[in-house]
């Protein structure tokens, strides 16, 4: 986005040398300290590039917003790629 928050682009995928994350922790809480464990092959590829970006940018919080129109918070927590799901 632009300084004045115009979009300039969608749908691109992260990736270069990124390392994979296979596996995500899905909080079941707001401060993620109660979570389960999620497979990253049941999303898109917009979530799995941004599972990358969380891993590679610890201090990173990023926001996904799927196609069917959820959004998804993720960030790294203690090393762990967290999400948060949102309606």
């Amino acid at each position: 986005m632009t300084d004045r928050g115009e979009l300039l682009g969608f749908g691109g995928e992260i990736s270069g040398e990124l390392v994979p994350v296979l596996s995500v922790e899905k909080a079941l809480d707001s401060e993620g300290e109660t979570t389960v464990p999620e497979g990253a092959e049941a999303v898109g590829t917009r979530h799995r590039s941004t599972y990358r970006l969380a891993a590679a940018v610890p201090d990173a919080l990023l926001v996904v917003v799927s196609q069917d129109g959820n959004v998804r918070f993720v960030a790294d927590i203690d090393g762990a790629v967290t999400c948060w799901d949102q309606a």
